[in-house]
């Protein structure tokens, strides 16, 4: 008796499409952590719930990325504004050169992100680009950077901004003038390779 063996090549082309979108939703982008604004409204990116295991004073992210090359380093100082902090963690994360955050622009789940971590010295230095301001917002082109370590709860402080922002009002510059070295708002010049570069220090409170 002749055996029937069932045709199973529309089978096997089923099976396949399965696999590919088992495939697909297992590797679905997984969001970041989010944390209660210490502000008390709404929520922001818990940069100390994704942090790599190896955190150096000097980072750069995506260097492929289109945009106009910028570092920023500094110091972080005690609440004396002297005496450098060391070991603090700093998550820095921004838009990109259009001010989008991501592909659905969803500011807790940053697509451009790093960490660093002051040395013995209190120092750090990142690389990135310069973000752009959100599109038809009066909000000046910033990068956001959160403090923390093991005795620091996670934190924000003052978003990073550039000299030169007609975004920036003149309040707001009179304000930040009146911190001095401790300036949020970055001066910003090229050096010979037409990388941005500033400064800014930070004074624990």
């Amino acid at each position: 008796m002749k055996r029937l063996i069932p045709d199973l090549s529309g089978w096997t082309s089923v099976l396949m499409v399965l696999l590919f979108l088992s495939t697909v939703c297992n590797g679905q982008h997984k969001k970041m952590p989010r944390l209660k604004n210490p502000s008390g409204h709404g929520f922001i990116p818990c940069g100390s719930c994704e942090q790599p295991a190896n955190i150096t004073s000097e980072t750069a992210i995506n260097l492929s990325e289109k945009g106009e090359r910028l570092t920023i380093s500094g110091t972080v100082y005690k609440s004396d504004g002297k005496t450098p902090a060391s070991g603090i963690i700093l998550f820095f994360y921004h838009t990109d050169a259009t001010g989008h955050y991501n592909d659905e622009d969803d500011p807790n789940d940053p697509r451009l992100k790093g960490w660093v971590k002051t040395d013995s010295k209190g120092r750090y230095k990142f690389t990135t680009i310069k973000p752009a301001p959100y599109p038809q917002l009066t909000t000046p082109a910033h990068i956001h950077v959160h403090l923390f370590n093991k005795d620091l709860p996670e934190n924000y402080i003052d978003d990073f901004w550039f000299t030169g922002d007609k975004l920036i009002k003149d309040t707001e510059r009179k304000r930040f003038a009146s911190m001095g070295d401790f300036s949020p708002i970055v001066a910003l010049a090229k050096d010979k390779s037409g990388t941005l570069v500033g400064t800014r220090n930070i004074r624990l409170k």
